[in-house]
């Protein structure tokens, strides 16, 4: 198996950077060629230093070291995400029968993780079952969470909710806020946080008109809005149009919803096939309960 240092090596050549370059003040020359040859190893906080003459980041090594093949979890997580996004229910129920008793921790989380998805599909409410029991444990536990971990805490809304009601969703909500911030710096927002930020906000979104929590929201409209877009990537401010959109259906202007929501349909639309599913359902059930709720509530005009 080749070593870390072998890969340093080749990434050393590829770039055309002499050992000088890149392990000068850091360790000798002599280690360094040991080091590359695979006969010595060396310590993260020097590991790090030489990364950054190498102007590449640890999970670009990982990635190159792998024979330019992401993590593990990271090919499951994907595999699970699209399988959700194109609505291929079956590739996820199988995914989730042959890994849920994997002796992988991370394939039994995502497991657990994709079965929470499946359930919330088409389920107001999820209780905790032996599927959904090991997210729901592994994310509720965590004092802090992981990049890895931010993008799975969406899945608790639906389960937290069953379980303790809708006024545990404003502490989950204040924990998920902190823990983005510990992400985001005064450089800009280097690992997106924003968009996972936003994507709680809207499953948020979705528990509160699940659950008839039209005030709360209501409110949610703000928290959508104080996101700088300039954070997003180009799939989080499509995401924050969408949810200003559907927004704009309930509480809003009908015609400026109905617009943002063409936009980003129309977008969607040109890819053969579509690549989120998700938004074409959650647009077709939205629209029709955002058209009771207007009809029902004295203080909107009916379209």
């Amino acid at each position: 198996m080749t070593t870390i240092g072998e890969t340093i090596h080749q990434i050393r050549l590829t770039k055309g950077l002499t050992q000088k370059e890149v392990y000068s003040g850091i360790i000798s020359r002599s280690f360094a060629s040991r080091f590359e040859s695979g006969a010595n190893d060396i310590g993260a906080s020097k590991l790090f230093a030489i990364l950054d003459n190498l102007a590449i980041s640890a999970d670009e090594l990982r990635f190159i070291h792998q024979n330019y093949q992401p993590s593990s979890y990271d090919q499951a997580f994907w595999t699970i995400r699209h399988a959700y996004e194109t609505q291929n229910f079956p590739v996820l129920a199988a995914w989730i029968r042959n890994h849920q008793h994997s002796p992988h921790a991370y394939e039994q989380l995502i497991a657990s993780y994709a079965s929470i998805l499946l359930l919330s599909y088409d389920h107001r409410s999820i209780g905790v079952t032996t599927a959904t029991q090991p997210a729901f444990d592994h994310l509720r536990q965590a004092k802090t969470w992981t990049l890895q971990e931010l993008k799975l805490v969406p899945v608790l809304i639906p389960i937290i909710t069953t379980v303790d009601g809708l006024a545990a969703l404003a502490p989950l909500t204040t924990h998920m806020e902190a823990n983005c911030a510990r992400y985001q710096t005064a450089w800009g927002d280097p690992f997106h946080v924003s968009n996972d930020l936003l994507d709680f906000y809207g499953s948020l979104f979705q528990g509160e008109l699940n659950f008839h929590d039209f005030q709360s929201a209501k409110k949610l409209q703000t928290k959508f809005a104080a996101i700088d877009s300039h954070q997003l990537n180009w799939d989080g401010r499509l995401s924050q149009q969408f949810w200003s959109g559907i927004w704009a259906l309930y509480f809003g202007d009908w015609q400026t919803g109905n617009q943002l929501l063409d936009e980003v349909v129309a977008l969607e639309a040109h890819h053969h096939p579509r690549i989120d599913n998700t938004l074409f359902a959650i647009r077709n059930v939205r629209t029709k309960q955002a058209q009771t709720y207007r009809q029902s509530s004295p203080h909107h005009d009916h379209f």
